[in-house]
């Protein structure tokens, strides 16, 4: 008896985990920043070297916290969302340079002849 009381109650738990796991996955669903749970992270990227350039491709999603730029040698920077290049466009962004300050975004043609040494290409 007392066995199947232990099961009966561990089966009800189990069951009211399940259903709030369906919950927080139909929520996640609706959520900006889908499959965070409703929580929008920082993404983490790490830069990549195209043509000698170093370059940064902003995700489609287009995370609403920035992105925190990692690179393999030297120190990290932040590029906060409202500072993207448009889609299709790019940015010269400079990891010295406030936001604020950063030249504006143009033809990606254009400016991956104009980066110097120590900026990167942000791609929109």
């Amino acid at each position: 008896m007392r066995q199947m009381m232990i099961t009966r109650r561990h089966a009800l738990r189990n069951a009211g985990l399940v259903g709030l796991t369906s919950i927080a996955l139909l929520l996640a669903a609706c959520a900006p920043g889908s499959g965070t749970f409703g929580l929008d992270i920082r993404l983490n990227v790490t830069p990549v070297v195209r043509a000698g350039i170093l370059s940064v491709t902003i995700p489609a999603d287009r995370p609403s916290r920035g992105i925190e730029v990692r690179p393999t040698t030297g120190p990290r920077f932040h590029i906060p969302p409202g500072h993207y290049p448009p889609p299709g466009q790019c940015r010269i962004w400079d990891p010295g340079v406030p936001p604020g300050l950063q030249s504006p975004p143009g033809p990606c043609r254009t400016l991956e002849r104009q980066v110097p040494r120590g900026a990167y290409l942000v791609v929109g």
